[in-house]
């Protein structure tokens, strides 16, 4: 499914990043300082990553819903992409990210588009939301803080992708929970019944 996803990016990256969008204004942007922070982001998410896999390794239940969460939020954030056509914020500093590079990216990369919502943020906090060590969730939230304020910094979103992503991502790790439970009320009352 990530080798699909990761072709079928590449054919909508070249269109997203050939068609004109709305420039949105976003005071928060011109009070952060202009500061590259790719290094710091590709490791702040990459050891976040790296973190909450070795974590929960006795956990298979936990790596499976990130992996499953991962590609649902990122379908998610395409779509969301393909139907809000933006430009990228004046001033911006373009994140160059390794991996993405050579896997989603187009090749003539770096994306500069691929605006609403944020990957960067949205991933950080999803490993929040799954984590179940303690001290690594005051970990991932203080890297999820950490992970907007680069990003918002670079000037690669404007806030409006940061807050999309964290509730966006809340959403879609959420509502597979409540239809569960809905489910499982719904069978708990209809065994009562007979």
């Amino acid at each position: 499914m990530f080798f699909l996803y990761s072709a079928a990016t590449q054919h909508l990256g070249n269109y997203i990043e050939s068609r004109r969008g709305i420039q949105l204004q976003d005071k928060l942007l011109y009070i952060l300082p202009s500061i590259d922070f790719s290094e710091y982001i590709f490791l702040t998410l990459y050891v976040s990553l790296g973190l909450v896999v070795l974590l929960h390794l006795n956990r298979p239940k936990v790596i499976l819903r990130i992996i499953e969460m991962h590609f649902a939020v990122a379908v998610l954030r395409q779509l969301c992409i393909l139907l809000v056509a933006l430009e990228p914020p004046v001033g911006i500093i373009v994140l160059r990210d390794v991996f993405l590079e050579n896997t989603v990216y187009p090749h003539h990369s770096p994306m500069t588009k691929d605006l609403f919502f944020s990957g960067h943020v949205a991933s950080i906090w999803l490993y929040f939301l799954c984590a179940e060590v303690k001290w690594l969730k005051r970990f991932l939230l203080v890297a999820t803080g950490l992970m907007a304020f680069m990003i918002l910094s670079m000037k690669v979103h404007y806030t409006y992708d940061v807050y999309g992503a964290l509730v966006f991502t809340t959403i879609l790790f959420y509502v597979p929970l409540w239809i569960r439970s809905f489910v499982l009320n719904k069978q708990a009352v209809e065994v009562e019944s007979e």
